[in-house]
């Protein structure tokens, strides 16, 4: 049988919801615990918990790396392969972005009256574990906060690319499901750890997975894996929902609700993608990892400008809040186009000569 184009078009669309999300969380960071004007206070509420714009993400990113490994099945080296072409597609990008963060508070230093070398790592651990995103690691801060989604990331794609070598090894896609089903139902008894993310966050990336073999068993006219593959979906969101009741923990109800919004969605996503007026959002989504990595260092430095000559409580700190918002999608997507793109268009070269 043909292999099944897992192509999921509107997915760039939610990549650009969860980043405009993110940034409108991390925009009002210091003020929550503020009263705001009453037409700002508003936009509070949505921003409050933009948090969850993350955990899109991660529902996202099972279904990518699934088709990933869906595609490599069965070829020699394929795990390997699996974790050169994440490397490269994560970690140039996110030098560099680290680098231009560090520009930028050496560049406003003087305006902030902070000290030249601390906007520094402040150590040979904090240089390593920020470079290599090992911070939990080496117990040292993230530079910039949004960093540690990426360490529960690079987690989610080691552990894939083992299961990927077993499953080589074993000459069954089942085993996949079933030590991921494990791994999911192991995260819910250990104790928070931030060395244990991508466990701790793993049955999010799992609702990811579910999504995309269900979608492939109904393409395959597999009507007990199908039909299975929802029901674990739908397991996840009743787990989820006795998380949020007794531990008030509403990260799994949230990624496990999403991740079957998606499995109905995907059936008329031809006619959505090609919506007009919402194709801005997919080109928020195709540079949400350039968005996701700057929008602090740049929006921040605005909104901390801002604040020195207007208070929160004014309306006019609404248009600080604006602006900051074009400042940040604006660099964003200059980085996206001068720096990210060309290395991933690098990457998918590197690609087809290796193959």
């Amino acid at each position: 049988m043909q292999l099944w184009n897992p192509q999921y078009k509107t997915l760039d669309h939610w990549r650009g919801i969860a980043a405009l999300w993110v940034m409108l969380f991390h925009s009002f960071g210091t003020t929550y615990d503020k009263s705001l004007h009453p037409m700002v206070e508003i936009l509070k509420s949505i921003a409050s918990s933009g948090w969850l714009g993350v955990h899109l993400f991660f529902v996202i990113s099972g279904y990518c790396i699934a088709a990933s490994v869906y595609n490599l099945s069965g070829k020699k080296d394929s795990s390997w392969k699996f974790i050169k072409n994440r490397f490269w597609r994560l970690l140039p990008t996110y030098w560099v972005a680290f680098l231009v963060t560090i520009a930028i508070n050496l560049i406003s230093s003087p305006f902030n009256k902070t000290n030249f070398l601390d906007n520094f790592p402040s150590n040979w651990q904090s240089w390593m574990g920020n470079v290599f995103l090992i911070q939990p690691y080496l117990q040292v801060p993230f530079y910039v906060v949004v960093y540690w989604s990426l360490v529960v990331e690079i987690g989610f794609y080691i552990i894939c690319a083992c299961f990927l070598a077993i499953r080589n090894q074993v000459h069954t896609d089942k085993i996949i499901i079933l030590l991921a089903l494990a791994l999911a139902l192991i995260s819910f008894v250990i104790n928070y750890d931030s060395r244990l993310g991508f466990i701790i966050y793993w049955p999010e990336f799992f609702c990811g997975m579910l999504l995309f073999n269900a979608l492939l068993s109904k393409y395959k006219n597999h009507r007990y894996q199908h039909n299975l593959y929802l029901s674990l979906m739908t397991g996840m969101v009743i787990i989820g929902l006795f998380l949020t009741i007794k531990l008030h923990n509403y990260q799994l109800l949230f990624s496990s609700i999403f991740s079957i919004i998606l499995y109905f969605q995907y059936f008329i996503d031809n006619k959505i993608s090609s919506i007009y007026i919402i194709k801005w959002l997919k080109v928020i989504g195709l540079m949400s990892y350039s968005f996701y990595l700057l929008h602090l260092p740049f929006g921040g430095r605005v909104i901390s400008l801002g604040i020195r000559f207007i208070t929160v409580q004014s309306s006019t700190f609404f248009l600080v809040q604006i602006f900051s918002w074009i400042v940040a999608i604006s660099a964003s997507y200059i980085f996206y186009r001068l720096v990210e793109k060309p290395l991933n268009e690098w990457r998918h070269r590197q690609q087809v000569v290796t193959n």
